[in-house]
């Protein structure tokens, strides 16, 4: 096999999926030496601050690779976007809903395959600031949304779709929404919301088809909201995202935008790629930034 020239690096978190993670980077640091000239592989310390991580081998190395799921690539873009830097990605992780989005949830070994061969597109990544202040690939959840991923987060005798399915119907229970002035691009309006989420990949929680029209490449935030409704109503709501909003959902409504602003009148929940963000956020600004990261894909 004819070595690749470009350097590359593995950030590996342990924590992701079943792997064992002795077993995991051994394979890694095989098929790497196989591939490349110039590699390395770390393994994730729990003191590690991952985006600085990614940051700082972005200087050495030409690829950095997330080996994890949504939160290990969550990490790693806010240590690699708006820079030169190229994002490569080995699935291991629950969700794994921006590797869907990337064509690379697939085995390990086709994903070695597609980074090797280094297909790389910029994509658009979702940016916001206010109360909290980072950078997102896949969805960023208000609300509901956020709190559910917040509880999915307790249920450490689970994994995969069912701990979101658990978190959704606890912040279902305990939010009954609350009155929010949103600005989507230059317009104003005020409602009582019980979920706010701008989309950039169509899946989110392993599971939910939330955004079907979303695209990582049009520069747009495909925003769903959700307007105060009953508990029960929630629960009739959650099974049919398994294949996207409904029309008979009155209560949702889809736009595409590229900035928004969220006033809330009582604290919320947000969720960043499946990564907590806070409870107390009131004030958020959100936008899209066209062609912000470059990602290694299996297009």
């Amino acid at each position: 096999m004819k070595k690749s020239r470009s350097s590359i690096c593995f950030i590996v978190n342990p924590a992701a999926g079943k792997e064992d993670s002795d077993v995991l980077v051994q394979l890694i640091e095989e098929e790497a030496d196989l591939r490349w000239e110039k590699t390395e592989v770390v393994l994730i310390e729990p003191e590690d601050s991952v985006s600085e991580l990614a940051h700082v081998k972005s200087k050495e190395f030409d690829i950095i690779v997330a080996c994890g799921g949504d939160g290990t690539v969550n990490s790693v873009v806010n240590g690699l976007a708006a820079t030169d830097a190229t994002m490569g990605l080995l699935p291991i992780g629950t969700g794994n809903d921006f590797a869907k989005a990337i064509d690379v949830k697939c085995s390990l070994s086709r994903c070695f395959e597609i980074l090797q061969n280094h297909k790389e597109i910029p994509v658009d990544l979702i940016r916001y600031s206010g109360d909290a202040d980072g950078w997102c690939a896949n969805t960023l959840g208000l609300g509901l949304d956020g709190l559910a991923n917040h509880y999915s987060k307790s249920y450490k005798w689970l994994s995969g779709p069912t701990v979101y399915i658990l978190g959704a119907i606890k912040a279902a229970w305990n939010f009954q929404g609350t009155p929010v002035e949103l600005v989507v691009d230059g317009v104003s309006t005020s409602n009582e919301m019980v979920m706010m989420t701008a989309c950039n990949g169509k899946w989110e929680g392993g599971k939910f088809y939330l955004a079907p029209d979303a695209d990582l490449t049009d520069g747009l935030i495909n925003f769903i909201t959700i307007e105060k409704l009953p508990f029960i109503r929630i629960l009739l709501y959650l099974p049919f995202f398994r294949w996207g909003p409904r029309k008979w959902m009155k209560e949702l409504s889809t736009q595409l935008c590229s900035n928004i602003e969220v006033k809330a009148e009582l604290p919320i929940a947000v969720h960043a790629d499946g990564e907590h963000v806070g409870t107390d956020i009131r004030n958020l600004t959100v936008k899209m930034v066209p062609g912000a990261l470059k990602v290694i894909t299996g297009y």
